[in-house]
């Protein structure tokens, strides 16, 4: 198979999974569990990816765990009309932007992570150890896309670039971004 045609297949891969994952991003404030249907999309994926030689067994053993986890329980993700409206005034005026679309937020214990549009780049995820809206500056900001693989690298980066995250908030953003992402 040549690497074009490998390359197309992954990335196929990732788009269904990511797709079947979908959930909505205020399901009553919390992050909801993977349904069955995603779960076993996402297994699918995971065992086409390891028979293809994509991934190696230490890396599909880790995913096979993250994909029966719900490592976003206790973290809020409640996010009203209104907070919407004062995020996107406060991150536009911390980033010197014009306008700022808050999509989701991510909270634990004082912390949170707030996904956004700015409008001149791609979309990212604020990180903020206390109120975003009385903030300086985010600590550091996250975009991209990560593959089911990926979770514990994506937790490992978290851990590593946001010093004191709760570990609770910083595995939820990384099943969050690998399993359950909203498109």
């Amino acid at each position: 198979m040549n690497l074009f045609v490998k390359q197309q297949k992954k990335l196929l891969a990732f788009a269904l999974l990511i797709a079947a994952s979908c959930a909505q991003a205020d399901q009553g404030g919390v992050e909801p569990a993977l349904s069955e249907a995603s779960r076993a999309s996402a297994l699918k994926t995971l065992e086409a990816a390891l028979q293809d030689k994509d991934i190696s067994k230490q890396q599909y053993d880790s995913a096979i765990s993250w994909v029966s986890s719900t490592p976003c329980a206790g973290v809020s993700r409640s996010l009203s009309s209104e907070r919407k409206r004062e995020l996107g005034r406060a991150i536009a005026k911390q980033e010197k932007l014009k306008k700022v679309d808050v999509y989701q937020s991510f909270s634990d214990t004082g912390w949170n992570i707030i996904y956004v549009g700015t409008r001149v780049s791609d979309n990212g995820y604020f990180f903020y150890s206390s109120n975003p809206i009385a903030a300086a500056r985010p600590i550091t900001v996250w975009g991209g896309a990560a593959m089911a693989f990926e979770t514990s690298e994506i937790e490992q980066w978290v851990l590593a670039n946001v010093p004191g995250i709760p570990a609770r908030l910083a595995k939820c953003f990384a099943w969050h971004v690998t399993l359950n992402r909203d498109l």
